[in-house]
């Protein structure tokens, strides 16, 4: 592993994207997301992701520039349309719009189609957590093409990795939980088969159905599957990835059969909690409730009750100041997806 700073990678990620045909704007925008994930740990959502999406915009599966338009709207509601564009944008104007519409009528509610992946679900309902004050409950799904989850009881795939984010504000960093209703993302199947490990057990099944820790098992051909998680109890996650089928496809009147070169679907929930108790109420509430929690002495093998997020914010602050470690094989894609574009990178650029 070699260390990177993060204003290292934001140049390049941005460099990389602006050669691709992207606006400055959205460079920034989509490596911001990907990069803010590397610093939280979430390395499969991070500066990782740079080569698939520019193998997309090169290819013409990604429509930098295009706009987000509305098929149908209501003072608290929206079905909006991302034209093709990186997910990142679409998911941020997505997510504000419905946090524009809590503020206005209380409860605003957005789902979005039409667009690429989006990164780390979480960056968005973290937004309207910092800036807007609210809380947020987050959902995104993929056309078919995306399914590789098997339901429960079954060997071949019928839902997406379909992750589910919320974020509570608090007086500090807000609760955040970012997570995928499988056992794992693909994401991290990917980074295991770049940094040639094998994968923990009962995540994934060869294309047989066989349960295998080899990552090429996944990727074939013939492909497999992940698992619903919760292991033995896979049907919670398996009952929990059809709620978010449902909200980010259902809901907006997409067929999960559909083929979508532009496959991410999303909705975004915005609460004001205003509404419901005074705001000096809500933040007493809030933070009585996180003493409670931390006041729990830690069970056997734990130093303290870690909070949703607490986890991946101390993680940020760390890899700010001591840097993104990234794996070789990672590191020569980017290099070399740089160089598609002209972009030649310089290791010791920081600005």
């Amino acid at each position: 592993m070699n260390n990177f700073s993060h204003q290292q990678l934001r140049k390049i990620g941005r460099q990389i994207f602006t050669a691709g045909g992207a606006s400055p704007d959205e460079a920034a925008l989509v490596t911001d997301v990907l990069v803010d994930a590397n610093l939280m740990g979430l390395d499969s959502h991070g500066i990782i992701r740079v080569v698939w999406y520019m193998d997309d915009l090169l290819n013409n599966k990604i429509q930098p520039g295009a706009p987000l338009t509305v098929s149908r709207e209501s003072t608290t509601t929206a079905v909006l349309d991302g034209g093709g564009n990186f997910g990142a944008v679409a998911a941020m104007q997505a997510v504000n719009l419905a946090a524009e519409k809590a503020k206005q009528h209380h409860l605003g509610c957005t789902t979005v189609s039409n667009c690429h992946h989006m990164a780390r679900l979480g960056a968005f309902a973290e937004v309207v957590a910092r800036q807007h004050n609210m809380i947020c409950l987050a959902t995104a799904s993929w056309s078919i093409a995306g399914h590789f989850v098997s339901p429960w009881g079954g060997r071949e795939p019928r839902l997406t990795t379909n992750p589910f984010a919320y974020a509570i504000p608090t007086d500090h960093d807000p609760f955040i939980l970012d997570m995928s209703t499988s056992a794992i993302s693909e994401g991290k199947i990917r980074l295991f088969r770049n940094q040639g490990e094998e994968l923990p057990d009962n995540f994934v099944l060869d294309a047989e159905g066989v349960v295998t820790r080899d990552p090429n098992d996944f990727y074939g051909p013939p492909g497999g599957t992940i698992l619903p998680f919760g292991g033995v109890h896979g049907f919670k996650g398996f009952g929990l990835g059809m709620l978010v089928e449902v909200l980010s496809n259902t809901l907006s009147g997409h067929l999960a059969t559909a083929e979508n070169p532009y496959g991410q679907r999303a909705c975004f929930l915005v609460i004001d909690p205003g509404q419901f108790a005074p705001p000096t109420e809500f933040k007493t509430a809030i933070e009585q409730l996180k003493s409670y929690i931390k006041s729990s002495a830690p069970a056997q093998g734990y130093d303290e009750v870690i909070l949703p997020g607490e986890y991946h914010f101390r993680r940020k602050a760390r890899r700010e100041r001591e840097g993104i470690p990234l794996d070789p094989e990672t590191w020569d894609q980017i290099v070399e997806t740089a160089r598609r574009v002209g972009v030649e990178i310089d290791n010791t650029v920081e600005d």
